[in-house]
């Protein structure tokens, strides 16, 4: 799935709640309520993570987002991780994730 038809269908599993997608590095930018949770890039769909959701998603094997590296510098390493496909097609899960995701 491309990443415009993959973020309409992320904002329809995520309804009711109010999450907007902006453009964002050739990508869409999630926000809920104004702060930035995810991102969809490459038909991809990243969530923020902290020192305890992460641990699900590499226990889950799901790789982390890599940002193109800078041309003067090392890569940065990202808290955004791809969330895993049985979770993308659930919407009640999902929009758990992405509510974990916007505390992070």
């Amino acid at each position: 799935m491309d990443t415009a038809a993959l973020a309409a269908f992320v904002l329809e599993q995520l309804r009711p709640l109010p999450v907007q997608a902006r453009a964002m590095f050739g990508g869409r930018g999630l926000y809920l309520e104004g702060k930035f949770f995810g991102m969809v890039t490459e038909g991809r769909l990243y969530l923020r993570t902290d020192e305890e959701s992460r641990a699900e998603y590499v226990a889950r094997g799901m790789p982390a987002l890599q940002p193109r590296r800078r041309p003067r510098g090392p890569r940065t390493v990202d808290r955004n991780f791809e969330v895993p496909p049985d979770v993308l097609a659930d919407a009640n899960l999902l929009r758990q994730w992405a509510l974990r995701a916007a505390r992070a």
